[in-house]
């Protein structure tokens, strides 16, 4: 990255930005996503695993920020030990609920970027988007019509259906994937909204459209294990996706700002719980 941009460069345009817009956006962002996504699992393992209340849920979403800037995976991971502990809900059990809300995610991503795409104007890049996105929508449709049904009734594919992993799917309904999927998409749109306004604060002007389209992958390419907290993959994408609406220094300068803008202001809401993950040890160890 810094070879097609100099520091000096990145770093000038950081100092060019308007914070005064950033910051108070970056805030909002945080805590609307923290408030979703904690009634997002407050539904889904209610429904799935154990009674989990709103602020149980909230709790747990704040303490997991404490474990994703190193990788998302690991927040992941995070949820599944501390609803072990906390309610007694089995790993296998848990982790299978997680996989039914990541194929949500695959479903809400790829649906996003096929809109996304498709209000923009064709070229071969975008093109590949929709192809992308098109076969991603379809490989979610048809994995949830696999799961989530008794048919096609082969020998082999029932034996997958009753593994412990899908438990999840086999308890879903439709109902519950429309409920997960607007909630998630809510969630998702938020961040499209984010990158748009937040790349106009280091005056790179990115439509919103494209905003669309480029978002889910993004987020895909972030969460793969590869850096800590995503990073050169995402302003890797990031220089890719927005280089036509904006200096090279500029979209890198928000690239490398937005993740460290996140965790800063994820962490007090991690430390805002820390006083509940100590009670729950004191009383595992009194029991």
């Amino acid at each position: 990255m810094f070879d097609r941009v100099p520091i000096a460069d990145a770093w000038r345009a950081a100092g060019e930005a308007r914070l005064r817009d950033f910051g108070p956006v970056t805030a909002l962002a945080v805590t609307a996503w923290w408030l979703i996504e904690s009634g997002a699992f407050a539904y889904l393992f209610t429904r799935f695993n154990a009674r989990l209340t709103w602020r149980d849920a909230r709790a747990l979403r704040g303490l997991t920020y404490l474990a994703t800037p190193i990788n998302w995976n690991l927040g992941t991971a995070a949820i599944v030990l501390h609803l072990r502990r906390s309610k007694g809900i089995g790993a296998v059990q848990s982790t299978s609920t997680m996989l039914f809300y990541g194929q949500i995610d695959l479903l809400v991503l790829a649906t996003l970027a096929l809109a996304g795409a498709e209000a923009m104007p064709a070229s071969p890049a975008i093109a590949s988007i929709e192809r992308a996105a098109a076969i991603a929508d379809g490989f979610a449709i048809a994995m949830f019509a696999l799961q989530m049904t008794s048919r096609p009734r082969w020998t082999w594919l029932a034996r997958v259906r009753e593994a412990g992993m899908f438990s999840t799917h086999r308890q879903a309904i439709v109902r519950d994937l429309v409920v997960l999927a607007a909630v998630r998409a809510c969630y998702f749109g938020g961040f499209v909204l984010y990158f748009w306004l937040g790349t106009r604060a280091f005056h790179a002007g990115v439509p919103l459209r494209l905003a669309l389209a480029a978002t889910p992958i993004i987020l895909v390419v972030s969460s793969l294990p590869i850096t800590p907290a995503g990073l050169g993959t995402q302003q890797a994408a990031m220089l890719y996706m927005f280089a036509p609406y904006g200096s090279d220094a500029a979209i890198l300068a928000f690239a490398l700002s937005y993740p460290v803008a996140l965790i800063l202001a994820r962490l007090p809401l991690g430390l805002l719980f820390v006083r509940d993950l100590a009670a729950l040890r004191a009383s595992q160890r009194r029991a």
